[in-house]
Parts: C-alpha cells; structure tokens; sequence
C-alpha cells in the first residue's frame, strides 16, 4: 500500500509495523461500511426505529457526548502515558518491575477508601482529582530519581482507583436520572469502547512523533496539555452522589431497603460473579501490557520495536472490537454467552507466544487478543448495568473497586 511505503520511509518505522496498522485501519473502516449497508435493513423495523429515535433525541445525544468527549481526552492522555512507559523507565536505569508493582499495591491499597468517597463527597470532583493527579504524575515522570517515581506510581494507584470509581458511575447514574432508556446504556459503552480504541491509535501515533522529536518523555508531557483539556469539560458537569434522590421520601427509601435484602443474593450470584470474572480478565490485560514489549522485542527483526506504532495497532484491534459489539448486539445474541466466547477466544490467542518464535504468529495472537478486550469492556459494562438494580447502584464505586481486588493480587503473584 502507497500509506505503508509513507510511513515506512517518511519516519522510518518497519514495513511489518506500519502494514499491520494500515490493514486494521482499512478493517475497521470495512466495518463502519458494512454496518450502513446491511445491518439495519437486515435487523428489523424495531430496531432501526429505536435507532431512528435515540439519534433524533436531542437531550440524549448531548448527554452522551458531554460525557464521551471526556471519556475519550482521559483515555487518549492515559495511552499516550502507555505507549512508552516501560521504555521510559528502561532508559532511567530503574527496576521497572518495581514501579509497576507498587502502582498496582496503591491501587489495592487506597481503593478500600475511594470508593466510598466518590460516593459521599461527588463524582464530579473525584473526575476533576483524578485529572489534577494525572497532571502531576505526568511532571514527576521527567525526574529519573527512583523515589521520585515510586511516588509517582503511587499517585497513580489513587488516579487509576478514581478513574475506575467515578467516570462511569457518573455516566449511568446521569443516564437513569435524566430518564433515558436502559437500552441506550449498551450503545453508550459500546460507543464509549470504539471512542477507546480510535483515541489509542492516534495516542500511539501521536506518542511515536513526540518520542521521536523529544525522547521517550515526549508523550508523558503531551499528556499534561490533554489532561487539562479534560479538566476543562469536566467542569460544567452536574454533581451525583452515591445515595438514592432525595425525591424519593421515606415511604420509597425504605422499599428500597427491602427490596435491597431481597436481592442480595442475586447481587452476590451475578454481579460479584461478572466481577470476578472481568477481574481476572483484567489481571490478564495488565500481565500483557507488561510483557508484550519486551515479547515482541526478543523475537522481531533487528531487535526494533516501534512501540507507538504497535501500540496503535493494538488500540485498532480495541476499537474494532467495540464495534463488532455493536454489530453483534444488534442481532441480539446473549451478552453472557458473548462473554464466554470471548474470553475463551483471548485465552487460546495469548497460547501464541508459548509455541512459536515467529513474530509474525505471535504479533497476530496479540492483535487477537486486544480485539478481544474491545468486546468484553463494553459487553461486561452492559452486564453490570442490566444486574445491578438501581436501589443498589449506589454501591457501583465500591464494588467495581472490589471487584478489582483479585486482578491486583494475580499481579502481585506475577
């Protein structure tokens, strides 16, 4: 392809790298194409009019972008951080192993205690912390001082607890509170993960441009500029707490109490048990992003991996997956089904660099696999907003914190 030879000899980067990256892009646009042509003549008049309807509101179109234009700064600033963060510590001469350990630990740590904080003193300002701490993790990456980046790691252990705590459980309490349909949420999370996976391409791109002007720091100072940007359309946000509406006076607060007891079982057989499930999914995501460099690097051509490239390819695979969601949900296959298949299908991609050296095999199980997590984020979100009633929703921070709790202990085993 013209786009490949470009790339390749304007910035230098492998053919098999910058070919790999072209091929998914021209996927994923095959995909948008495909579904504006077949799918919603081939799915029902219901659908296409549910469709019809959720574009032609207004209120919910604003809504929704309000909230996916932060979504998508947080996350394009947080893969611009991913791209070089294991090469940035190399180059500082520090026990990598380390940092990423206790980012994990702080995470375990202080996430005991932000869950129930987001809940009592406003999401919004959690959203507006985790942006004032990213910004200054981002300042500490520049001081190849070990203790100053173990704090750094530990800064964004809380950052990661209140991203993982806030942003969402603003979303769907939002969502509910403004009386949108439930069946808009699954096209939220699934926008939401394509919006991911589009944002980490051009955060790769962009990241590979920055380190090759400025160095491995390049990305982590773009990173600050993005943030701020985040920071900034956060604030006009309404503020929700994690409580029932004040609205709803004694007589409903205590039929909520109720029916909180009936469906405690229920919570704990199906919402604790996706929780689980997602949780040791994500201890497989973060083993990976911290073995795929030094993986591909071990078995490629000369030893060179242009990381920002790869990693785009990686976020088009992500982006990928989210829409295959969407298509697939359209035809109204099961989520929980969707869910098994899914995640026996990352686990079989990732046997790839068990049984062969072949870089091309073992590139190709990890494209797999992050297409992959593109289907499972916005399938388990689904999942979690269709189990969880909303007299529980309140109890979203904490869980989703608690569910997070076995993926750090798997790492810490690691």
């Amino acid at each position: 392809m013209l786009l490949t030879t470009w790339l390749s000899g304007a910035f230098q980067w492998p053919v098999w790298a910058s070919a790999c990256c072209d091929g998914l892009l021209v996927f994923l646009l095959t995909l948008h194409a495909v579904e504006k042509l077949f799918v919603v003549q081939n799915t029902g008049q219901k659908i296409a009019k549910e469709q019809a309807k959720a574009s032609d509101d207004k209120a919910f179109a604003h809504f929704q972008r309000q909230y996916l234009v932060v979504y998508g700064l947080v996350m394009f600033a947080d893969w611009l951080q991913g791209t070089h963060m294991y090469s940035l510590y190399q180059s500082y001469g520090v026990n990598v192993g380390t940092l990423f350990l206790t980012g994990f630990l702080s995470s375990v740590v202080f996430g005991n205690f932000v869950g129930p904080l987001v809940d009592k003193y406003g999401r919004r300002k959690a959203c507006l912390l985790y942006c004032a701490l990213e910004v200054a993790i981002n300042i500490v990456e520049n001081i190849p001082i070990m203790e100053v980046l173990l704090l750094g790691r530990v800064l964004g252990g809380i950052s990661t607890s209140l991203f993982f705590s806030a942003f969402e459980s603003w979303m769907v309490t939002e969502h509910r509170a403004r009386g949108f349909s439930e069946s808009l949420l699954g096209k939220t999370f699934a926008l939401g993960s394509e919006i991911n996976g589009v944002v980490a391409v051009l955060a790769g791109l962009v990241a590979q441009v920055a380190a090759d002007e400025f160095g491995d720091i390049g990305p982590f100072r773009a990173a600050i500029v993005v943030t701020a940007i985040a920071a900034a359309f956060v604030l006009p946000w309404s503020e929700n707490y994690g409580s029932l509406p004040q609205a709803a006076g004694k007589d409903a607060q205590k039929k909520s109490a109720s029916e909180n007891n009936k469906s405690s079982s229920s919570l704990c057989a199906g919402a604790y048990a996706l929780g689980f499930c997602y949780s040791l999914f994500e201890g497989a995501m973060y083993v990976f992003v911290f073995l795929w460099y030094p993986t591909l690097e071990s078995v490629v051509p000369d030893g060179v991996v242009p990381s920002g490239l790869v990693f785009s390819s990686f976020m088009l695979c992500i982006a990928i997956g989210g829409k295959l969601f969407d298509l697939i949900e359209n035809y109204w296959l099961r989520e929980e089904l969707l869910l098994v298949l899914t995640t026996a299908a990352s686990a079989i991609s990732l046997l790839s660099s068990t049984i062969t050296d072949d870089y091309q095999y073992i590139l190709a199980g990890f494209l797999v696999f992050e297409v992959c997590v593109g289907v499972i984020s916005p399938c388990c979100a689904t999942l979690r907003s269709r189990n969880w009633r909303w007299q529980l929703f309140e109890q979203r921070p904490a869980i989703l914190r608690m569910q997070r709790c076995p993926c750090h202990r798997k790492l810490k085993a690691q």
